[in-house]
């Protein structure tokens, strides 16, 4: 079951909050990329439906961007309430993700999405080309 990416973002930013972490919009776009890959590599669905797209700093959820843009690059303070139950299986795989990018500096981040083959192809395409869940799902599977 696909979640919205809106709500995913949520955990996303509840978690890094439960560990101490910042984060910034800019991160928090990074850290979805890389939750969707886990989830489509381990399950074969996506995490969630809403559309990914190459931006100049690496790969964008636009409708979460434009949720948490007016914090610019400043940290989001407030714990997020989420609405969607997301399963155990699917948390635990965001965990992974998240615990393992923890200590990964947000520009360092942006440089791994730089060097991976769903943001280069998409980016040939234009701005803001779409990155699809098949060209993710198969560049972590390999």
């Amino acid at each position: 079951m696909a979640y919205s990416a809106l709500e995913v973002a949520k955990y996303v930013i509840n978690h890094e909050h439960s560990k101490g972490r910042a984060i910034t919009n800019l991160r928090l776009q990074k850290l979805l990329y890389f939750v969707q890959a886990k989830v489509l590599v381990e399950t074969g669905y996506p995490c969630f439906d809403d559309e990914m797209e190459a931006w100049d700093y690496g790969p964008v959820v636009p409708v979460v961007y434009n949720a948490y843009k007016q914090y610019g690059n400043l940290p989001i303070l407030e714990n997020q309430t989420i609405s969607e139950l997301i399963s155990a299986e699917t948390q635990n795989y965001m965990h992974e993700i998240l615990n393992y990018f923890g200590s990964t500096p947000t520009f360092g981040l942006v440089q791994i999405t730089h060097n991976q083959t769903p943001w280069i192809e998409a980016k040939k395409n234009g701005r803001h080309s779409r990155i699809s869940a098949e060209s993710i799902r198969k560049f972590f599977a390999a």
